[in-house]
């Protein structure tokens, strides 16, 4: 772990653990193990969690020390379920969720990316295997056919507008509000490659697009645009030092800072100051800018990544879904 004058420290692992050396924790369904997570949020003490591979959605009341169990389960009728739709049940299950957003109106989205919809619920759900209250980009909850959206894997809503990253159909989607089910997007930002997620730093968008030759995070002035139009991108080139990338799936963005979820790299890079030739302040999960292996190709530890697909971060804390390891990490920073 390499970093500048940020102080980073490490308060929590969700999923089990690593027996020993470079073996992948255990990833079998139950209340506090993880598949495969690509999608973390964090909001007033609760902490929610796409737990991608096992085709379902976990909720924390508190940010949750290792090993406790989750409050509630969402896509599966119970901890121990990890088939996709729960078996049958589309209305209520799950086919690799991966985004998912808390607003701060109380509202919960979660991408549904292989059902190709965004499911909402009017407020955050208290039971398990709860039904959602409304769907976007399918006609009903019955409906899972790709057709407005193509494997959506980012969302994102707030005073700007609603968004979805239409991964598969490589654009992004606007609303101006939440829309009705089947809703013509009042915007469509097109020229990207794989757009997974997106972000809001002040009048700042960012974009994270990985596909085939494009490794980049866009950063957009005032209002999200094409991505010709974008003002100034991170990512000189795909490899791995201080000013390239490899795969970034993931953005998140905290007061001053930025994380970039390098995926491809085994890393998450931290900038404090943002510019097309600006270096990162920090990375995790590497010893310096010019290694990128799977866990360093020694051991699953407190200080290694693997294909990290996803970052949040608010007050100070920054969470990483460590895909390749079945888990969550959660980091305090300070200077």
């Amino acid at each position: 772990m390499v970093k500048d004058t940020l102080k980073i420290e490490l308060l929590s692992v969700i999923g089990a653990s690593s027996e020993r050396g470079m073996r992948v924790p255990d990833a079998k369904a139950s209340a506090y193990t993880l598949y495969g997570p690509r999608g973390v949020f964090l909001k007033n003490d609760v902490l929610i969690v796409s737990d991608t591979g096992n085709h379902r959605v976990l909720i924390w009341k508190g940010v949750p020390i290792s090993s406790k169990p989750a409050d509630v389960v969402l896509g599966q009728r119970d901890f121990y379920g990890d088939s996709p739709n729960a078996c049958g049940d589309v209305e209520r299950g799950l086919f690799m969720p991966t985004g998912v957003f808390l607003s701060d109106d109380g509202k919960f989205f979660i991408a549904d990316a292989w059902n190709h919809r965004v499911l909402m619920w009017e407020k955050l759900p208290e039971e398990n295997f709860s039904k959602p209250h409304h769907v976007i980009g399918q006609s009903n909850l019955k409906q899972v056919d790709r057709g407005m959206l193509f494997w959506c894997f980012g969302v994102f809503y707030d005073s700007s507008g609603f968004y979805v990253c239409d991964t598969g159909n490589r654009r992004i989607l606007r609303w101006k509000d939440i829309p009705d089910s089947m809703q013509i997007p009042d915007d469509i930002y097109e020229g990207f490659s794989w757009p997974h997620s997106i972000c809001r730093m002040d009048n700042r968008f960012f974009v994270a697009d990985a596909g085939t030759g494009v490794s980049k995070v866009y950063v957009f002035e005032t209002s999200l645009k094409d991505a010709s139009l974008c003002s100034f991108y991170i990512g000189h080139k795909e490899g791995c030092d201080e000013f390239s990338l490899n795969l970034p799936y993931g953005v998140g963005a905290d007061d001053d800072l930025l994380f970039v979820a390098d995926t491809s790299n085994n890393r998450v890079l931290i900038f404090k100051e943002l510019g097309k030739d600006v270096k990162p302040v920090a990375v995790v999960g590497q010893r310096n800018f010019f290694e990128c292996g799977e866990n360093r190709w020694e051991r699953v530890d407190e200080y290694s990544l693997c294909w990290p697909y996803a970052v949040f971060a608010v007050g100070k804390i920054f969470l990483v879904a460590d895909t390749g390891n079945n888990r969550v990490l959660i980091y305090k920073l300070s200077i």
